[in-house]
């Protein structure tokens, strides 16, 4: 049986280079002055053995000096035992005191994963191109397998500046695209800041203008997303982006899980209340904005990423209302990716009480768009506040035709595969399931190797040539070109 080609729709290549200096900034309070990415990148080049053949030299001469002296004790019996004795003491002390004198309980879940992600950055920091980056990639999977490699544009964060801006990364991409014509497809960056911040230049300084040439001449292949960084996936500053996306037949990836990577500024007072969605108190009461009353970045961002924002987008009335003006968006070609989230599926399976968190089945669509789910509850602020993002994916996907969700960052978590394998055997929405490892990000979590043959085997080649092969075909096929 021919095999199938692999498309891995969800990738990055960035450097540590391009990530803000104080990326730690609202996650290690009063370190993120010195725990800087200069000083990870420094301790990496320093004090690993892959980063400086100094440090590497004097560990070998460190162990060669141990064990020399472990050799000299097994001259006599009396020794050896004394060693392999006070050894297992002094293991034995080290353990009794490292769990005794445990600190991560004063850290949240949410710095503990910060670490995690400085670890994952500090590990690469030592490839100072993305093209090296993604070589190493490439050698995980079969010959002929294509990439789709998300940009990161974080200039707007507010963690200070990267050693190097977001369109030196952009420029580094198109360049490795060149040299990797038939393997690499690039999505560039969306910011509706800089949009709006380069709106008045001319030219290629009009990042508009820039970012249209660069996906009419196919030098990047679609657009990537990262409302978390603190903004709306329906700010009036995209509008423009979006119609031509729509026109163009341009797939459009946008984050969608709660993560280390958002906006790390102040809160600002109009995040306060949903700029769409509204509720009524009681019955004969006007309708009022869905509050938003959290504080922490951590906490508030996560309104800018919530997958509801994706029907306000694609709802034309829902959207007329917010920018004044009648415009139909609802054949956007949009992926959500990371379907939710791990996090999100535990809440569906978990909630056995609601009918919004009961919604995933295998009924038809016609007779299950007759049915009140998730999109069509009476009460936005229940939804919002209540159902899983994973419920509210899936009614997207059923309501809208080119809406699909990829599964990176979840699949280290193999409980759900089960649930996923469900889901692809429902008529509704297999034909809009993407794979994608989210790597090397989610190296924090299981290697690439893992992901990919861990997925591949539990799936079975019908199922994963659906999700690696057909389903991003048509999710990645423009006006310009087809797969």
């Amino acid at each position: 049986m021919e095999e199938k080609r692999i498309y891995n729709c969800h990738t990055h290549t960035f450097t540590i280079d391009h990530v803000p200096n104080e990326f730690g900034k609202k996650l290690l309070p009063f370190l993120y002055r010195i725990f800087t990415m200069k000083f990870i990148k420094w301790y990496y080049k320093n004090f690993t053995s892959r980063g400086s053949e100094r440090y590497k030299k004097w560990r070998h001469q460190f162990k060669t000096i141990r064990y020399g002296f472990i050799d000299i004790l097994k001259w006599t019996i009396i020794l050896q035992w004394v060693n392999v004795i006070v050894f297992i003491i002094i293991r034995w002390v080290f353990s009794i005191l490292t769990n005794f004198f445990r600190v991560d309980f004063l850290f949240s879940k949410t710095t503990q994963e910060a670490i995690k992600r400085f670890r994952t950055l500090g590990r690469y920091s030592l490839y100072k191109e993305q093209s090296k980056i993604f070589d190493l990639l490439e050698k995980t999977y079969e010959p002929g397998t294509r990439f789709v490699v998300l940009s990161m544009d974080m200039d707007y964060m507010g963690a200070g500046k990267a050693v190097k801006p977001y369109l030196e990364q952009l420029n580094e991409l198109k360049i490795m695209k060149v040299n990797n014509k038939d393997s690499i497809l690039p999505f560039l960056f969306l910011d509706p800041r800089r949009l709006k911040a380069t709106k008045e230049l001319s030219g290629n300084d009009n990042y508009e203008i820039h970012a249209k040439e660069l996906l009419s001449n196919m030098k990047f292949d679609g657009i990537k997303l990262y409302p978390a960084l603190g903004y709306y996936p329906f700010d009036k500053e995209l509008m423009s982006m979006y119609e031509f996306a729509q026109e163009n037949q341009i797939p459009i990836i946008s984050h969608c899980i709660a993560g280390t990577v958002y906006y790390r500024g102040t809160k600002q007072k109009e995040w306060d209340n949903h700029p769409i969605l509204k509720y009524t108190r009681k019955k004969d009461e006007p309708q009022i904005p869905i509050p938003l009353p959290q504080t922490s970045n951590y906490r508030f961002t996560t309104n800018f990423t919530h997958p509801l924002n994706y029907h306000c987008l694609l709802n034309k009335d829902l959207l007329k209302e917010y920018i004044g003006y009648e415009l139909d968006l609802s054949n956007l070609k949009i992926c959500i990716a990371h379907f939710g989230g791990e996090e999100e599926w535990a809440k569906y399976m978990a909630d056995s009480w609601n009918n919004y968190n009961k919604n995933i089945n295998h009924e038809c669509k016609e007779d299950y768009l007759k049915k009140n789910n998730t999109l069509t509850h009476g009460n936005q602020r229940t939804i919002w506040w209540n159902a899983s993002w994973l419920s509210i994916i899936y009614d997207l996907m059923v309501t809208y035709e080119n809406v699909y969700a990829d599964v990176s960052f979840i699949l280290f978590n193999q409980e759900l595969f089960p649930m996923l394998k469900y889901l692809l055997e429902d008529e509704k929405v297999k034909n809009k399931i993407l794979f994608g490892t989210d790597y090397y990000v989610v190296s924090q979590k299981n290697t690439e190797k893992e992901l990919y043959h861990n997925l591949r085997g539990y799936l079975g080649k019908e199922l994963f040539d659906l999700i690696s092969h057909d389903n991003p075909k048509n999710f990645l096929s423009t006006k310009m070109k087809q797969y």
